[in-house]
């Protein structure tokens, strides 16, 4: 199989020849990026003085008055200093300074409700602006075409841009006291993922699928029960899934959070494949019931296994992942987190991960009663549990 045809084959459960990988550096997967406008000015509006550019576009960053003749701020030193940036939804990012990740979420930039007419026609990020698909045409030349070729966007998905906008604590109470607001909001930023998409098809970005990132739960639970998230949510989600759907593509989420409580709902309106960097925050006992029914991406668990554990633990967790997010006929894939450095991965675990794909991603060299082996009901989050017995009359 080519790669494009082994990522079709796991997420369709399908028998891929091995487990297809997302590695952004090499792999089965080839991400083309769709990057801020290059007419965006951030820090120009009024009230925003002292907002630097957040990600994509800081290094052609035109500097508005308040920015100029400051030695501070020369060149990128900026950078170096605790500040706030600003993304093109208006939201506001923490940043500490020298900071090798995308910062945190900071203070409110939608307060009221009230403001959101005024405040969308400020922070209204154009889908049709030619000048965001400027990098994806440069990528896409150096895509060959056997691979799986995967859109993703320059912002996060309706969840986590409306989070922002009003404050994490004023997002979960807009759920009880201002629904209709709320879900107006999540569909505007729908409308543009789904605007984005259809104009990089428009615009010759030959893509098999989009990667959103939406972050819905915290370590213990999602953030909302399933039912509030398919009441207010499904109009904005299952909308981009459905669209993608009609033009050919594939949907892939990333997600942070113990979400196994609401993979039914994600099913259920068509998701293909979700993506954990952490598999076992969710739990391989609580992701059982949807094997076979969504691909799962997973990568070493990076709270834990990944930047703690030794070669060996990882080498064979990848079994684990394996046997426990996938089955016999595919449906799960390896990722492989660009992060791995800020997560301070020794370079050793990351040649293990990749070690163990080799020895175990091999579907023709599984020992076939390795599926029928006895998986554990009790996993301890750092320890990793031995492999099945070569010897099939061994339990």
């Amino acid at each position: 199989m080519n790669s494009k045809e082994r990522v079709k084959a796991a997420l369709h459960f399908k028998n891929p020849d091995r487990v297809p990988v997302f590695n952004r550096a090499a792999g089965d997967v080839f991400p083309i990026f769709i990057t801020p406008s290059k007419k965006w000015k951030p820090g120009w509006n009024e009230g925003e003085e002292g907002l630097f550019p957040h990600l994509g576009g800081s290094n052609r960053w035109e500097r508005p008055p308040w920015a100029q003749d400051n030695p501070l701020y020369e060149g990128i030193k900026w950078r170096s200093i605790p500040h706030e940036e600003i993304d093109e939804w208006g939201c506001i990012w923490n940043m500490k300074g020298n900071d090798t990740d995308m910062g945190h979420p900071g203070r409110a930039s939608l307060v009221n409700w009230d403001e959101y007419d005024n405040y969308i026609k400020k922070y209204n990020p154009n889908a049709n602006d030619e000048t965001r698909f400027l990098a994806a045409y440069s990528m896409q030349k150096n895509a060959g075409n056997d691979l799986y070729k995967l859109l993703l966007f320059p912002t996060q998905g309706p969840s986590h841009v409306v989070s922002a906008m009003r404050g994490f604590n004023n997002y979960l109470v807009d759920h009880r006291k201002h629904p209709q607001e709320l879900e107006r909001a999540l569909e505007f930023v729908a409308e543009y993922h789904v605007n984005l998409m259809k104009n990089a098809l428009k615009n010759g970005i030959n893509i098999h699928g989009i990667w959103l990132v939406d972050d819905l739960g915290e370590q213990k639970g999602p953030f909302f029960s399933p039912k509030t998230f398919k009441k207010h949510y499904e109009s904005s989600y299952k909308y981009i899934i459905d669209e993608a759907h009609n033009h050919g593509l594939d949907v892939h989420l990333h997600c942070c959070g113990k979400i196994d409580r609401l993979l039914p709902v994600l099913i259920e309106w068509g998701l293909d494949a979700i993506e954990f960097d952490s598999p076992r925050m969710s739990g391989y006992v609580d992701l059982r019931p949807y094997r076979g029914k969504i691909m799962f991406w997973g990568c070493v668990n990076i709270q834990s296994i990944y930047p703690l554990g030794t070669p060996e633990e990882v080498e064979r967790e990848v079994w684990h992942m394996v046997r426990n997010l996938g089955t016999k006929n595919g449906g799960y894939g390896a990722y492989l987190t660009p992060d791995a450095k800020v997560l301070r991965v020794k370079r050793a675990n990351i040649k293990a991960f990749k070690k163990g794909l080799d020895k175990y991603g091999v579907y023709s060299e599984i020992p076939t009663h390795w599926w029928n082996y006895l998986t554990i009901d009790n996993w301890k989050d750092s320890q990793v549990p031995p492999l099945p017995p070569l010897d099939s009359t061994k339990n």
